[in-house]
């Protein structure tokens, strides 16, 4: 009856420290505590069997093997919630294992006080040999393992040895000791800070560790010596309040930390909000790129921003970035300007791990072909961020196509790469690209009321020259007949021929002013393109100019008039082959794709290019020899494909030649079929 009410104090205080992790375990969700939680479960039932000690305190081999087992299986659940691989669960589950089964067949070799010295030595070499050898092979080798490994290695050895002169007890005794002070310094390297929780807790396993040690020493030393066991007991409740006081810190730290980035998150909608409000107000988007930029690279966890818009060229533009060396930004515009494009960037886009509703996390492997910038950051191990990764957030406009990019890369915390922190910069870029994409269509509508007033002037105009002309032509014939074959029937003949020229500009003006019904049917690209082709053959091969066509298999269907439409395929081919007059080796080459749901033709031509890719709309600009052109070739194309409701855009390619892009609708047959 002595020894219980000596025993029950302890035992209480323990089931209500088991009753207070069980709670905790309720609201935090983490591996450790629940290592923590088994442990302490462990030393309740070590001391729970401790009651059931007979007064001459020897145990029955199942009594001893519950209450020694226990005590060190607790250890080693201590040891295993403190590891650098505890997320790894296949690791801590093999670590538990190893170590576990071994510990289980020492105690209870010494419960039954058998001298199997082979299986203690297996046992003993399992369990200090097994951890280092697991750590190894698994992951690099730290600081912190050159730290422990020595320890449990020298512990072992002399183990071993004892065990193999047949002292079993020195084995367990290590076991306890290191299974004890390892945590001490386990839980400093997990924590590192001066916390009355930490130090609490370190210095409580510390004294843990040594209770044997200075237990054998006192038994050795002063045998009579007689120390009131529940002294032996006091580290084990230091250790206890440390970890409940760490990881109320712990919680106290997450709090604090949440204000703090409720705070960031404030101040970045700030920001993003100001920078919004003035998209909205109309302002020149490029004029904002670089505020933009650096907005993201102050508010978000990256380091380095780029924004990069598509232009009327073939190239992109870095209309803004933030946190780039000189070279890193001089190698970002002249790959802009000279690399990349938007289809390019379009398939960059399609490749890379989802990471938030619109944006991409692209591995090294995903994007080293497409010529990155390098980043001289470097990151150590970790399951969240490589070297080389980006992050990529398109900037799609309301058609879905991309009108340009946002890349981030170089994150100050790498575990911040989610799609909470995407999420607010993701509806930065969305405002970004509405804004971009609404002011080219303003530049378009601006240019179609252009085309459409000088429509309605020439208009006028030519049907007020056409009757004077007709009369002059008229005349000219009539004078014709009358004039005998000499130098006055030269000029007459010269005259009447430069009318009928005057005539056909003017009808081609009128052509360009007309709205008329258009006549839409299903016709076949491949088709239409050979027919214009056939046209200009002789003239081609009378030139040497290389044509090649690639039309993609399968291609559907366009709904076009075909007269119409030949029209605009005669005229492109005729203007790339003038382009292509002086040139060496003259190429041209047709290629027709299906993309997006829309028939894309692209014409491009080795020749010099365009001088003003802003005015070759234009009605009566042209780059041709004054009497070779009339500068109305390309805005009449304009105007049918405008009303076939598809698209017409011009480009530079580099080093030179120009680039004429079609897109045409589907017909609505194939479109349903697709």
């Amino acid at each position: 009856m002595a020894t219980l009410f000596d025993k029950l104090p302890t035992i209480l205080v323990l089931a209500v420290l088991v009753g207070i992790f069980l709670a905790l375990g309720r609201h935090v969700k983490a591996p450790r505590l629940k290592l923590w939680t088994t442990a302490w479960i462990l030393i309740f039932f070590h001391f729970f069997v401790g009651l059931f000690e007979p007064a001459d305190g020897n145990l029955t081999p199942s009594l001893f093997m519950l209450d020694e087992g226990c005590l060190a299986l607790s250890a080693l659940c201590f040891v295993a919630s403190l590891t650098i691989f505890l997320e790894n669960t296949k690791i801590t589950v093999a670590m538990l294992v190893l170590a576990g089964v071994p510990i289980v067949a020492y105690t209870a070799g010494l419960a039954y006080e058998r001298d199997w010295r082979p299986l203690y030595i297996i046992c003993l070499a399992a369990i200090f040999y097994g951890a280092p050898v697991l750590v190894t092979l698994n992951l690099r080798l730290t600081q912190e393992a050159w730290g422990w490994m020595p320890l449990s290695i020298i512990a072992g050895t002399l183990s071993i040895v004892h065990a193999w002169r047949h002292d079993r007890d020195f084995g367990f005794v290590a076991i306890l000791t290191v299974g004890f002070v390892l945590p001490a310094f386990l839980f400093w390297r997990r924590y590192r800070r001066w916390s009355p929780g930490v130090i609490t807790s370190a210095g409580g396993f510390m004294l843990w560790g040594l209770v044997w040690p200075i237990g054998a020493l006192l038994d050795w030393k002063w045998p009579n010596l007689h120390v009131n066991p529940e002294l032996w007991n006091t580290p084990k409740f230091f250790v206890a309040f440390g970890m409940i006081l760490t990881l109320l810190e712990d919680k106290s730290e997450f709090l604090k930390s949440a204000r703090e980035r409720e705070r960031k998150l404030n101040h970045q909608l700030q920001r993003f909000a100001g920078i919004t409000s003035r998209l909205l107000t109309g302002v020149e988007v490029n004029s904002l790129c670089h505020e933009i930029a650096y907005s993201i690279r102050e508010t978000s966890t990256f380091r380095r921003v780029a924004i990069i818009l598509s232009t009327e060229g073939p190239g992109m533009l870095a209309a803004g970035y933030a946190g780039f060396d000189p070279e890193a930004a001089a190698q970002l515009e002249y790959k802009c300007a000279r690399v990349w494009t938007p289809d390019y960037v379009a398939e960059v886009c399609r490749l890379g791990v989802k990471l938030g509703q619109n944006s991409l996390l692209l591995r090294p492997a995903e994007i080293d072909k497409y010529s990155p910038i390098p980043s001289k950051e470097q990151f150590p191990a970790n399951p969240y961020w490589e070297n080389g990764n980006v992050v990529l957030v398109p900037l799609r406009s309301s058609r879905g196509s991309y009108v340009g990019v946002l890349t981030l890369d170089d994150p100050r915390e790498v575990a911040s790469v989610n799609a909470e922190e995407m999420s607010k910069i993701e509806l930065l870029a969305g405002d970004l690209a509405v804004t971009f994409d609404s002011a080219a269509l303003h530049r378009q509508l601006m240019r179609s009321e252009k085309l459409a007033a000088i429509g309605q002037l020439v208009a006028g105009v030519a049907h007020e020259l056409n009757n004077p002309l007709a009369s002059i032509v008229g005349y000219a014939e009539l004078l014709t007949d009358e004039v005998a074959s000499g130098p006055s029937r030269q000029k007459l003949d010269k005259m009447r021929r430069e009318a009928q020229r005057m005539g056909r500009i003017i009808e081609n003006l009128l052509r360009f002013a007309r709205q008329n019904a258009l006549e839409k049917k299903s016709a076949d690209l491949e088709g239409l393109l050979q027919e214009v082709l056939a046209l200009r053959e002789y003239h081609t091969q009378a030139n040497d100019v290389d044509v090649r066509v690639d039309v993609e298999a399968d291609l559907p269907r366009v709904a076009v008039d075909e007269d119409q439409f030949k029209q605009i395929l005669l005229n492109l081919m005729n203007n790339s082959i003038d382009a292509l007059e002086g040139a060496r080796a003259k190429q041209i080459r047709i290629e027709a794709l299906l993309r997006g749901g829309r028939v894309i033709v692209r014409f491009d031509d080795n020749g010099p290019g365009f001088s003003d890719v802003n005015r070759v709309f234009d009605p009566f600009y042209t780059t041709k020899p004054i009497g070779r052109g009339t500068g109305l070739g390309l805005s009449i194309c304009y105007g049918i494909v405008k009303e076939h409701g598809g698209d017409i855009q011009v480009a530079n390619l580099e080093p030179h030649g120009a680039r004429v892009t079609l897109e045409l609708p589907v017909h609505a047959e194939f479109a349903a079929l697709s």
